[in-house]
Order: structure tokens, then sequence, then C-alpha cells
């Protein structure tokens, strides 16, 4: 008996779901338009997942947690593997008051990324013989003869000084061991660069370097690693080498070749509109930044250098750029076929010059070549976690780019903000690349 009900349960079950079924069967029979061609249903095919699939993903997590996050107003992200555009993404805005999402055609500040450029500019000069690395700076400009030394202070506060014991060289000033400072860091000649606006808008590159050859240096020339305004020195160089202004020399011999049209030491007039403001964090937050704020180090102004025809141009910090101007040049870097300079000068640009010397604020598993930063230790070691071999560096609002031949890959990144954690959002990014590869 038990069977039979649960039975009947059964047929009444199939019953429901054939009447349920024919419900949505039209209520007559379709006319024969004796077209008896089966149609098959477009079904998408199902999503590839791939390795460049996972980084894609990985990098437009990072993005948008950035912004999210509110560590950034904004930022864009371009790479390249060959020459072969593999990703671009981009998250957040140019200008959060407006409301102006980033764009991939926004010019920004790219200040130190600059150094790099100069770089070439000095090694395109040096292979028409017009110096050797360790030719004395003072060879070419007498400034620099019978440099002081700080060595501490004396009992009525006054600087205790020493003769230097060898001239600053031009490798120097390209590894950044010269002895020069910058003005950022609590030394007493960090104090004097600030107190005598060493680094003013209004000086051109010879009297810059005038000013600034008055002054002691910081550390022995050659003795170590210490980031400074050598890379404005360079500047001054090209133009006494190239008798021409730097930002001539540049745009006639790197940004014309290389087609960087958006590239220069001021804005141009038809991308005013794209030229947003950088940002600065503080305790509500995001805010941005203006001409005369007293967080601005070094005297320092955001716009009026880019905005109108200073005197200074700097050469390690002035150029504004685009993300695919400066890719452009990145780009020439990583095929290293001759362009603008041979094979040979890049290997000794990109190659260690440092040594055993201290490497200051580098970083373990860093140290730095000509005019760009080297990682020495493999991906997993070190605080940037790109592969070894890899050259680099980045500008104070944020920009950055590397350089990884291992993999022939080039990446780029681009954002407007002065911040503390740039060092921690590259390694960031870096990861994301990278996933969990060696």
């Amino acid at each position: 008996m038990r069977i039979s009900k649960i039975w009947k349960i059964c047929v009444l079950g199939m019953v429901a779901l054939v009447l349920q079924a024919c419900s949505s069967m039209p209520d007559s029979a379709p006319q024969n338009t004796g077209n008896t061609e089966h149609v098959k249903t477009q079904i998408p095919p199902p999503f590839a997942i791939t390795t460049q699939s996972l980084r894609t993903e990985r990098i437009d997590r990072v993005l948008a947690e950035l912004v999210s996050e509110n560590i950034v107003p904004g930022l864009s992200v371009l790479i390249y593997e060959g020459e072969t555009e593999t990703y671009y993404g981009a998250a957040g805005h140019s200008d959060i008051d407006a409301k102006i999402p980033l764009k991939r055609s926004d010019v920004g500040r790219y200040y130190s990324m600059t150094k790099p450029v100069v770089g070439v500019a000095m090694m395109m000069l040096y292979e028409q013989g017009k110096f050797k690395l360790d030719d004395p700076l003072s060879k070419y400009l007498p400034e620099y003869a019978n440099m002081k030394v700080y060595v501490g202070e004396n009992p009525v506060g006054t600087l205790k000084l020493e003769a230097a014991k060898r001239a600053i060289t031009i490798r120097d000033l390209m590894r950044h061991t010269s002895g020069l400072a910058y003005g950022f860091a609590p030394t007493p000649i960090d104090t004097l660069y600030n107190e005598t606006g060493v680094l003013s808008f209004d000086r051109n590159l010879e009297q810059f370097s005038q000013k600034l050859a008055a002054m002691p240096l910081l550390y022995q020339p050659g003795t170590q690693f210490n980031y400074s305004v050598s890379t404005d020195v360079q500047g001054r160089l090209v133009e006494l080498f190239s008798e021409q202004t730097l930002g001539d020399f540049l745009k006639e011999n790197i940004f014309k070749p290389l087609g960087m049209t958006h590239t220069g030491f001021s804005v141009k007039a038809s991308d005013r509109a794209k030229f947003g403001p950088v940002y600065q964090h503080g305790k509500t937050g995001l805010s941005p930044l203006r001409d005369g704020s007293p967080k601005l180090p070094l005297g320092m102004d955001v716009d009026r250098p880019f905005l109108t025809d200073v005197a200074f141009e700097s050469g390690g910090s002035g150029l504004v750029s685009t993300i695919d101007d400066y890719a452009k040049f990145a780009l020439m870097l990583q095929r290293n076929d001759g362009t603008l300079i041979k094979p040979a000068t890049l290997a000794m640009m990109r190659k260690d010059q440092l040594g055993d010397m201290p490497k200051g604020h580098l970083g373990a598993g860093t140290s730095f070549g000509l005019n760009f930063a080297v990682k020495t230790t493999p991906k997993g070691t070190g605080e940037y976690p790109v592969p070894k071999g890899t050259f680099y560096w980045g500008g104070m609002a944020g920009t950055a780019f590397f350089i990884d031949d291992k993999n022939d890959l080039t990446f780029i990144m681009h954002m407007q903000v002065f911040s503390r954690n740039n060092t921690n959002i590259r390694a960031r990014m870096a990861k994301a690349i990278y996933g969990n590869t060696p």
C-alpha cells in the first residue's frame, strides 16, 4: 500500500512537469515556411583564463583599491611587452572637485623622471667626444674648483669645513656621489639650500650653477650616494657642450625624433586643459596643492614653473609629459637599437656604478647607474619586487617607469600626488604585474 502511494505521487509529479512545459509552448503549431535550415543559438565562448588575463585582473584591482583607499586621486598604468601594448588601465580623477576622470591624454608634472632624459642627453654628447666620465667637473665649470666639505659645527654654531679630498667628476654627478645635497633632508647643507633659494625658478642654469658652487658639499666626492641637484648641474653641462639651451637640445635631439609632442619644460597652450592639479595628503584626505603653499619644499611652486616661461630649466625635475609620450622614451631604451645612444653606452648607464659605497635611501637590493636606479638582486628580494637587472626611476608626484629586459617589459605609471606612499604604490603595482612568478 505504501509503495502504491509513492507511485501515485511520482505519476502526479511527472504530469505536473509535462503541463508546465506545455504551458510555455505556442497556442498553435508554427506554420511551415519552407525553410528547414536549423539556426544555431549563438552562445559566446567561455572567457579564457590566461596569465595575461590574471595579470590584467590584478592590476585593475590595485588601481581601484588605490583610489578607493584615498591614496591617490587617480592613476593610470601602461605596459608594453616588446613593441606591443598589452595593458592600459586608469581609475579615479585628475581633478576631484571638478569630477574630471583621469584620461590617457592628461599632461602631468613628471619631475624626477626628467633625470633619465637628461642622462641620455649627456651620453649623446659623451658619444660625440665632448667629455669623459672621469673628467673633473671644474674642467668645464671652473666654479667647482677648490670645493669645501661640511664636517660638523663649530662651538659658535658656524659650519666646520674641510677641503675636498678630490674633485667632483662627471661620473659623480650621474651616480649622485658628488657630495651635493637637494634641500629636502634635515642637514645644515640642505637648510642652507633652502635659505638661499638655490633652486629659484628665476635664475638660469648658469646662475644656478655659480650660486650652488659657492656652497659647501655635504659629503666628500665619490664616497657615498646622496640624491641631489647633480642632474641640474648636468643640465648646465648639456648647455655648455651643445651651445644650446637645455630645452632646445632636448627638443631637437630627443623629443622630436621620438615624437614626444607633449613633453617639455612648459605646458603647451593646446594642452592647458589636460594639465590638472597635483594633490597632497592632509588631515581631511586629498587636497590640491597651490603655489606658495608652506607645505612645499624649497619654496617651489607647482603651477608657475610649468605654465609660465621661467628662467630655470631644471634638468632634475622640470619636464611635463603624458603617459604615452614618456612611453616613447622608455621604449627607445627597451629596444636598445642605437636610436639615440649606442647599446654599449646604455649598458654603461644601467650598470651598478656604486659598488660597495653606502647607498643612502635607495633601499635593499637597489643600486644606481648613470641617471637610473638598478635592481641588483632577484625579484623575491629587496624592497622593490622587480627582476634583477631592471632599471627605473620615478617622480615626486608619483609617476614611475621601469624597464625589465628579462621579460621584455616596459612599465609606465601616471599620477599627480605628493605622497610618502609612492614607494609602496610602486611595490604594490610591481606585485600586481608579476604575481607569484619567480
